[in-house]
């Protein structure tokens, strides 16, 4: 587990302000149409939706895949 836990800390890059709930509300939109394997299409499309004030990089393809991953963590999965 200690192992798991250290892999994730270095997987989580970028920006570090927490994502608006529309922000992660268009990531998991655009990850359930382009697959959690195309970063590319998956960044571009959420792209529009950011917040004022974002970096240009805050959908870096890195970031997406990271906060996709920590959303699927901690989310409960439907009983």
């Amino acid at each position: 587990m200690a192992n798991g836990a250290g892999k994730h800390k270095l997987l989580v890059t970028g920006p570090t302000e927490p994502w608006s709930v529309r922000e992660k509300l268009c990531l998991a939109t655009s990850v359930m149409k382009s697959g959690d394997q195309n970063w590319v299409s998956v960044s571009r499309a959420i792209k529009p939706f950011a917040e004022p004030g974002r970096p240009p990089d805050w959908f870096s393809q890195k970031h997406c895949a990271s906060k996709y991953s920590e959303l699927l963590e901690t989310t409960e999965a439907p009983k």
